[in-house]
């Protein structure tokens, strides 16, 4: 079915438009101006800058003057927006879909600066396109430059795949037997599985009622994009612990994850019977499909008897290269106990005096919505904000007592380890550190 072609052109209509959000995304997708799907073109003494603008979708946007620049954006759906800061200091703009002229001149000049503007909108067959927005260096008369800003794309999906993504995440709600063995991380509220299930028969309903494009398919999107939204942001952590209390043995006495070794290992007197004895030669490596490879929270705590050494041993460090990993050391290159995450994109950590030697220790790190917590014999000693978790690398190579790094072998004992993928409370570390 053909549709018309709507342009938002207007003074009038776009200082009507105006939104200190992103403009009516209800059931559309936001493509921000940073994304690698977004693509530029154009050379020359001033290509697409960037500009730091708190009220811009993420707050950026991108602008140039220049006709030999261009922006594209390729996208499946029906609909698509183009989202621009408007004001004094604006110019024009050509816009073309799948390049064909569709829009010439479009003038972002405005009295008033605003942001997150849908200058254009078009409404299109269900299929897939391709928007592409460039300066034409003119600008009107009242304006003091022919810039024009690119903040982000919208665009509505097709309602058919987005059906087909909702039912694959009703695919991930475990069953009663694998939440009562403890077999899955995560469960899902009824009421929100409920909320999903009857989101997806109504777009169905609405896919076999309405045309795409139509406001009925929109509604059924914007119902259906909450829904899967709520549906992601209402996981249940399921605790899987696992203890190591190393009485000659590495087995894992809670869940059944043994660790493993390639060597040869002795075992002293612990804390709560015997202790794992990792002398500066050996290391033990807890299985890669450990809960905690895919976890959003954790706790990691131990017992630890720090005999010596240099800096940058390892307690723990579970990872699956020097770019990606997490990791305790009893004394950093700066003397601190610390615990540090990275999934590639720069390390983040909390840390405190370091470990004294020769004496026992209860170390237990906590990550969590945002937050670390470094707790020594109990007491909260540093904390600081951390949203990187184990789930964004997923670790396989999880090491006690050995480093990602060529770092030295952890030398000292280790006793009643405990990983879990939840985040321990206060109180929790507390009466995990006194279990006897």
């Amino acid at each position: 079915m053909a549709r018309k072609l709507t342009v938002l052109v207007s003074l009038l209509m776009l200082s009507l438009l105006v939104s200190s959000t992103v403009f009516a995304s209800a059931g559309w997708v936001t493509v921000d101006v940073t994304s690698d799907e977004v693509s530029y073109y154009g050379t020359g003494l001033t290509n697409w800058r960037r500009i730091n603008a708190e009220q811009a979708y993420n707050s950026v946007e991108i602008y140039s003057d220049r006709d030999i620049h261009e922006v594209k954006f390729t996208f499946e759906g029906t609909s698509v927006r183009w989202l621009a800061s408007v004001g004094p200091n604006r110019g024009k703009a050509n816009v073309w879909i799948n390049d064909k002229l569709v829009a010439e001149n479009l003038d972002l000049y405005a009295e008033e600066m605003e942001y997150q503007v849908p200058v254009f909108e078009t409404t299109l067959e269900l299929g897939v396109h391709t928007i592409k927005v460039r300066p034409t260096g003119e600008k009107n008369a009242k304006s003091t430059f022919a810039a024009i800003t690119v903040d982000a794309f919208q665009y509505l999906p097709s309602l058919l795949n987005k059906i087909t993504e909702a039912n694959e995440l009703l695919k991930l709600v475990p069953t009663a037997e694998e939440v009562e063995q403890k077999l899955v991380s995560f469960d899902y509220p009824a009421e929100v599985i409920a909320a999903l299930e009857k989101a997806i028969a109504e777009a169905n309903e609405a896919y076999n009622t309405y045309a795409p494009g139509e406001q009925g398919q929109i509604s059924a999107l914007a119902v259906l994009d909450e829904a899967m939204t709520n549906f992601k942001n209402s996981k249940i952590p399921i605790a899987r612990p696992s203890l190591y209390s190393f009485e000659g043995n590495l087995e894992d006495s809670l869940a059944g994850f043994t660790a493993l070794t390639e060597y040869e290992l002795t075992y002293e007197e612990g804390v709560v019977g015997q202790a794992l004895n990792l002398d500066g030669n050996v290391f033990i490596q807890v299985p890669g499909d450990h809960p905690i490879a895919t976890s959003e929270q954790m706790t990691v705590a131990a017992w630890v008897n720090w005999r010596e050494g240099n800096h940058w041993q390892r307690i723990v460090d579970f990872g699956n290269n020097t770019s990606q990993y997490f990791f305790i050391t009893p004394n950093s290159g700066s003397n601190t106990l610390r615990f540090a995450i990275t999934s590639g994109r720069g390390e983040q950590w909390v840390e405190t005096a370091p470990l004294p030697k020769n004496e026992w220790v209860h170390v237990a790190v906590t990550l969590g919505n945002g937050e670390a917590n470094l707790y020594v014999n109990g007491e909260l000693k540093a904390s600081g904000k951390i949203d990187i978790v184990p789930a964004d690398f997923e670790p396989a190579l999880n090491y006690v007592g050995n480093s990602q790094w060529p770092d030295p072998l952890f030398n000292g004992l280790i006793d009643e380890l405990y990983i879990s993928n939840v985040a321990l409370s206060a109180e929790e570390i507390v009466e995990l550190m006194n279990a006897r």
